[in-house]
Formats: structure tokens, sequence, C-alpha cells
């Protein structure tokens, strides 16, 4: 019987130049008996993603537990690294379980190469879950890319340079300039913009001295080569001569490849028009991306009309500044994480952070509140991906609501994503977010609906892991409803409180809390908290022993839930 092989890759979409002998070395590394902790490092926009992903692909059929790539650069905090590696390999949190502990579950008997991405901001917690993952995963291998290594027992380095050079000769032919990786990534760059563009006699000179400014490093090539479809050669050069002594107060002996990336960075930048300039710094506020809908509600206002927004994109991505990612039902644009780093800086100097952030905060709010309304109902796997979609950025919508004290902002929120936190496994992180909102010191005067309702969900969260704990926020959300009259509180909170007791062993109890929210919910007409209780009363007679009386229950809670 064949081994089925599973991988989450995008496939290459052109073809990486000027890296085979890296290329051969991580794979021999990978293969090999010696290391299963392989660390690509190096500054950014050296191309250690594309260079993992090159490396990764080629290997697919050669693990068979699977090849992952899980992207961190949207993950804001150390807690989110176990949920967000267990999501993207499709593993739901069970009761009783970590989602570390799921990992290690699901990747001790199985052979897989697990890929971390974008590692710096949390280069701790990342070496401490891979440690905790290659101990008690024998088969397991990890590559990582990060610009600094995770300095863990049998971890092997490999740093990823600028791409090699031509030589520094005057009158060096148009066949020995074209020789040289970073040329031949500038010729292909410059020709997807501009599809005539050729070495020639005249111009391979200054593109070699392009090359050679940028010390070879791939992303500012890159940036350098979008540049010819408006520039010749000679200009850019001159711009890029121009900016590197601006940087370096005018030594040329004390450049470094940071410094270099950064004055590509400030050059692009500098040939921006103000409405691209403020499009491309507040876009930094999204994390891994959004939609045309969120750029126009975030970006749009000052500089930006909100009817040109859609063409400040679009140039943007013509500079090769912005990524779009066509492949779902709607197109996304993605900053790469050099850029968005650099994009922030420029943010926080034009002194707009806290209006941006606050609009991207309320723009998430919006969303999952409109999704709250379909999510049990016959659209809700639609709106589940659209949230999945949407998670690095609602995460930071979360944080920036904890940040800047506005705890009503973010229980609205994280509230509206409760049943996204249940539905896709991640009761930990949505427990979590809840309680450190409902703690935060700006807290103390919410409205009674909000901390009610944030209170039932808590206790939602924690019954599905079989927590004792759920009790107190269920009884308190309980309490505070009843005050409320708040009938469809009442309903859910005994409902659940039904279920804590069940899980404690304590089925009379449980048994007489679910006939009560039973009573209440047919008594008020309510559907949903028809179907809750009596899918948990059912459920409730089933552990008594009670099975006859439990069909009907669970026969009609069916009925009601389809």
């Amino acid at each position: 019987m064949p081994i089925e092989r599973a991988h989450n890759l995008p496939a290459p979409r052109d073809r990486l130049i000027g890296r085979a002998r890296e290329i051969e070395a991580v794979r021999e590394l990978l293969l090999g008996g010696t290391h299963r902790l392989v660390t690509l490092t190096g500054m950014g926009g050296a191309g250690k993603t594309r260079l993992a992903l090159e490396v990764v692909w080629t290997l697919r059929e050669r693990f068979p537990g699977g090849v992952w790539l899980v992207e961190l650069a949207g993950v804001a905090d150390d807690a989110s690294l176990p949920e967000t590696v267990a999501s993207a390999l499709g593993l739901l949190q069970v009761p009783d379980s970590s989602p570390t502990e799921a990992l290690i579950a699901f990747l001790r008997t199985r052979s897989p190469l697990l890929v971390l991405d974008n590692c710096e901001h949390l280069i701790a917690a990342v070496a401490n879950l891979a440690e905790q993952l290659l101990d008690r995963c024998p088969g397991l291998r990890m590559l990582t890319t990060s610009r600094e290594p995770l300095q863990i027992a049998g971890e092997r380095q490999l740093r990823v340079g600028p791409l090699a050079l031509p030589g520094a000769e005057r009158f060096a032919s148009v066949e020995e300039v074209a020789h040289a990786p970073a040329v031949e990534l500038f010729v292909a760059r410059a020709r997807d913009v501009a599809p005539g563009f050729a070495l020639s006699p005249e111009n391979a000179p200054v593109v070699a001295a392009i090359c050679i400014r940028v010390d070879g490093v791939p992303l500012a090539l890159e940036l350098a080569a979008a540049r010819v479809r408006v520039l010749t050669v000679e200009q850019i050069l001159a711009r890029l001569d121009d900016s590197m002594r601006l940087l370096t107060g005018g030594s040329r002996s004390g450049l470094t490849r940071q410094q270099t990336l950064k004055a590509t960075l400030d050059w692009s930048y500098d040939l921006l028009g103000e409405p691209e300039r403020a499009g491309l710094r507040r876009l930094s506020v999204f994390a891994r991306g959004g939609g045309l809908d969120a750029a126009e509600a975030v970006c749009g206002g000052g500089e930006i009309a909100p009817e040109d927004l859609l063409e400040v994109l679009t140039r943007l991505v013509d500079k090769s500044l912005l990524v779009v990612d066509g492949t779902g039902v709607a197109a996304r644009y993605r900053l790469l994480e050099p850029v968005r780093q650099y994009a922030a800086q420029q943010l926080d100097e034009a002194g707009e952070r806290a209006r941006v952030k606050s609009a991207h905060a309320r723009f998430y709010h919006a969303l999952a509140t409109r999704a709250a309304l379909f999510l049990h109902g016959p659209d809700q796997i639609a709106w589940l991906d659209q949230l999945e979609a949407e998670h690095d950025n609602l995460r930071a919508a979360l944080q920036w609501s904890l940040a800047e004290g506005d705890p009503v902002l973010g229980l609205h929120l994280a509230v509206a994503l409760s049943p996204f936190w249940e539905a896709r496994g991640r009761l930990s992180e949505g427990r979590r977010w809840l309680e450190a909102l409902l703690a935060a010191p700006d807290a103390e005067g919410l409205p009674a609906e909000l901390r009610t309702r944030a209170l039932l969900a808590v206790g939602r969260l924690a019954q599905w892991l079989a927590d004792p704990d759920a009790a107190a926020p269920l009884e308190a959300a309980l309490a505070l409803a009843r005050q409320r009259g708040d009938q469809a509180v009442v309903v859910e909170a005994l409902a659940y409180l039904g279920a804590v007791r069940r899980h404690a062993g304590a089925q009379e109890d449980s048994a007489r809390l679910l006939e009560e929210s039973l009573t209440l919910a047919r008594a008020a007409g309510d559907e949903a908290g028809i179907a809750l209780a009596l899918l948990t009363f059912g459920v409730t007679m089933r552990f008594q022993g009670n099975y006859a009386p439990s069909v009907p229950l669970l026969v009609e809670g069916l009925e009601r839930f389809q």
C-alpha cells in the first residue's frame, strides 16, 4: 500500500537564480543523518524564505510524513506559536491537551519535515518549541529561517549571503558580466517589467556597478530592477549612489549589507509619489496582508482619495513593493517582510501609527461582528474560512486593543470570534484573549451586557477543554444575565454549566440545570437555545445510562440544528 504524502507548500512561481550550491547543501543536511535541525540565517532581503521553499519543494516526495510550511511573520506573541504551528498542520485542539502536546502526538509516529519561516521575532519561543518537538519526535526534521540562529543543541546553521557579484574590471565582456548570479537576477527581474531589456556592451558595466553598489542583496536587486521600466540603468545607479552617500555620511568604506538594503528601500520610497508613500506605510499594519476592502478602510484618507486606492495599490505592485496573491476568490495584498518593517518605521516617523492601527482594529472588529451572524448557519464554512485567512490581522487587532487600553472594542471582537475559536479548535487561545481583556486595567467599567457575554464565552471555551474552572465564569455570566433579564444568555449559561457538571461526574446536577435550560428556551421560543439544551441534555441522559429517554432529546436536537 503506498504511503500517503501531504504538504501545504506553494509551487515556485519563478526560477531561483544563483543558489545551486546552497540548495545542494541544504538538501544534503536535511536528508543526512547528522543534523535534524537546519537554520538558514541572513539579513532581511537575502532570500532565506525563497531558498527554503525551493529546497523543500524538491524534497516533498522524500518525507513520507509530509512537508509542512508555517509562516510566522504575522504571529505577534510567543503564546500563539504552538497554536499557529498546529493550525498549519490542520490539527484541532482536544480536551486535556495543549497545542504542543497535540503537535507531539501527531508528529512522533511520522517522518515529516517542518518548515518554520521568519522566526527572529519569536526566537526564544521557537527554540523552546523546536527542542520539545525534536526531543520527542524522533522522525522529525526541521528547517527554520531567521536573522539569527535558534542556538539549541543539534542545530546546523547555514548563512544565506548576497548573490555573487561580477568582477570589478572596467572592460569586462558582456558574457563575463552576464555570468554573475547578481547580474542574472537583475536582468531577469528587469525583463519582467521591460521584456525588451538586454545586456549590451554599453549597459553591462553600469548593470555590474548597480549589482556591486547594492552588494548583491536579492531584494535590493529586485527593487532596483523594477525601475528599468521608467529609468535608464545610468539613472538607477546615480540615485543609488546619492542615497548611499546620505546614509553613510559620505564615506564609501562604511557600507554594511543592512545599510545597503535600507539605502535601496530609502531610494525606492523617495521615488514614490505621496499617495504611494502613504499607502505603503499604512499597509505595514496588516499581518500577512489583506484584501481590497480592508486596504480601502485602513489606508484611505488624507493623501489617498478613496477612489484612488486601487490605483495606488497597482502602482506599488508595479514597483515590486507589494505582492498580490490572486489564488483565492479575492486578491490579497501583502508587503514582503523586510519592506513591511521598513514601511512601519516610515509610519512611525509620519506620526500616523495610532490612527492607522485604530482603523485596522475597527475594520476587523466590524468583520468579526458581521461574521458572527453567520457562524451558526448554512454559510458558516465560508465565514470560518474568511476568519481563518484573517486570523493574524484579528490577533493584531486584539493586541492593539490590549496595548492601547480599549478593552471594550477588544472584548466585542473577542466575543464575536469565540464561535470561530470553538469551531477551529483554538480553545486555549480564545480563552487567553478573553481573560486578558477582562482583566485589563481599563475593563472595570465595562457595559454589563458585554461583560456577561464575555464571561459566557470564556466559560464555553473552557468547558470544551473539560476544565472544572469553567464553572466560575459561567456562574458569573448566569448571575448577571438573570439580573438583566437576558434569557438567551441564561439558557446558554445553564446548558454549558450542565456540561461542566457532567464532566465533573455530577450527573443529577447536570440534568437539573439542563432541564431548566430547555424549559426556559421552549418558553421563550429560542430555537438555538432549544437545540443546544436538547443536545446537551441528551448527552447527560446517556451518561446517566438513561438511553431510551436520551433518544428523543437527541433526535429533536438534531432536527432543530438541521
